[in-house]
């Protein structure tokens, strides 16, 4: 007879545990090497890169004019704000507010694989008017046609604006959007687009300040034609999300989810029509992670975020953190699966006082996805994301072709053994640990399926009596050859 006892002696406590524990994904976070200048992956505030175009040096002074030039006072702090991939091209935009746009280009095009400015998207102080700021963030739909977000602080004083060319070589853009999508809120801080065609839609956070009535939330915009576009104030009717929550990060999940962070917690919102249903809030390692983007690469749902903060503690430092969303409620530790930054070892981070920037998803190829992020006055950072293989979880710990009692009992011989355990220790997950995960999967994978499910123990009582069923079972079995 099989008793609790019987298990305690036969099964350590870290087994017990395991049977609770779940599996985790990782991927590595390197620079993209063949991008940047002196730092590999990194191109910095105000350095001019070997092959760079000479309208992106006005004074011919050596530096670099579009990532706030502080060697010599051209530039000013915080104008650089948006970026871009374009999928049709591979080239990253970049968007700069430095200058007079009648004789500074400030939106860039650079080399998607080297950074390399190559030249200008134009427009002009004819064309591109009003708001607080008359460009601040820009989008690159999947057709390559580009929009770009004016900032206004007062969307009823000031329009909110949304302009579109094209493609990167269109003569000067069109105005795809101007009106009010909630009276009195600020927009334009963070910006968004997916689709292409008459199948794009563009979102933008509203921000936290002016404090007024729905702005916990942001505008979408659609279009019948895709080049005028309308608006919707997306309400959602509950706290979370807070105010400003999308003002600071946003990112479409799908054309109906939209995720957001301003300087709480992020948010998940799905829409419809112009009502928002909170989804889910999440924990990431703090709350100035801010700009971000999502994407599905090796068909797992991956959000990049982007430290954006006035810090100058030593930790500071740019950093991208990568997130796998496939089960939010993991522990955080086990949702992380990278983080990086390729500012020089021990260089702190100059102040991002707004915690403004972007971050952008370029080339997805199989594991490998290729993150730009700009974090105001901290340049711009490319990084190769590769996530690790999907392991083939395999129970047939001997080797004989099928999975049967001995193969419960070299789990059971092993179990608890961590690091460095293979399939024949009885680690069925590739994870190079025997634990209660590699039981879950003898017990799938079982010649005859079992009455007791393991993947339903709520506490380690009940994991008892199940790993007693088990092994009463095989003995069962056993006896009866």
């Amino acid at each position: 007879m099989c008793t609790q006892r019987t298990i305690i002696l036969s099964l350590s406590i870290s087994t017990i545990v395991g049977l609770l524990a779940a599996s985790t994904s990782a991927a590595t976070l390197n620079p993209l090497s063949t991008f940047g200048g002196a730092q590999p992956g990194w191109r910095a505030p105000a350095e001019l890169l070997a092959g760079d175009v000479a309208s992106a040096d006005t004074n011919m002074d050596t530096f670099y004019d579009f990532l706030w030039d502080v060697n010599d006072g051209i530039g000013t702090p915080d104008l650089e704000r948006g970026i871009a991939y374009n999928s049709t091209t591979n080239n990253l935009l970049l968007l700069s507010r430095f200058g007079s746009p009648d004789t500074v280009k400030g939106l860039r095009i650079l080399d998607g694989t080297t950074g390399v400015d190559k030249g200008f998207v134009d427009f002009n102080n004819t064309n591109v008017t009003g708001g607080t700021f008359t460009r601040n963030m820009i989008a690159v739909a999947d057709d390559g046609a580009i929009y770009m977000a004016n900032l206004t602080t007062d969307a009823t004083a000031s329009p909110f604006k949304i302009y579109r060319w094209d493609n990167e070589a269109a003569a000067s853009p069109t105005l795809a959007y101007s009106g009010t999508p909630l009276a009195g809120a600020r927009l334009g801080d963070s910006f968004d687009v997916i689709g292409s065609g008459s199948n794009t839609r563009l979102i933008a956070g509203y921000g936290r300040n002016p404090n007024i009535p729905g702005n916990n939330s942001f505008a979408i915009f659609d279009t019948t034609d895709g080049t005028n576009f309308s608006a919707a104030n997306v309400s959602v009717a509950s706290t979370p999300p807070n105010a400003g929550n999308f003002s600071l990060g946003i990112t479409f999940q799908d054309e109906d989810t939209v995720i957001g962070m301003g300087i709480d917690t992020p948010a998940i919102v799905d829409v419809s029509g112009s009502t928002g249903t909170l989804v889910d809030t999440f924990t990431t390692d703090g709350n100035v992670l801010r700009p971000m983007d999502f994407a599905i690469v090796d068909g797992r749902p991956i959000l990049a975020i982007m430290e954006a903060s006035a810090a100058q503690d030593s930790i500071a430092r740019a950093r991208m953190f990568v997130y796998d969303m496939s089960d939010l409620s993991l522990p955080l530790a086990e949702r992380k699966i990278a983080e990086a930054s390729l500012l020089p070892t021990g260089m702190i981070q100059n102040p991002n006082i707004n915690g403004t920037g972007q971050v952008r998803f370029g080339p997805i190829e199989g594991r490998t996805a290729i993150i730009y992020g700009l974090s105001t006055n901290n340049g711009i950072q490319a990084f190769e994301l590769t996530i690790d293989p999907a392991t083939v979880d395999d129970a047939d710990f001997d080797g004989d072709g099928d999975v049967d009692g001995k193969d419960f009992l070299t789990w059971q011989r092993n179990s608890g053994l961590l690091g460095g355990a293979t399939l024949m220790d009885g680690d069925a997950n590739n994870d190079q640990n025997v634990d209660g995960l590699d039981l879950e999967i003898w017990q799938t994978q079982y010649g005859t399926p079992l009455v007791v499910a393991i993947a339903a123990v709520p506490e380690p009582a009940t994991a008892w009596l199940a790993i007693c069923g088990l092994v009463c079972c095989w003995t069962s079995r056993r006896n009866r050859r």
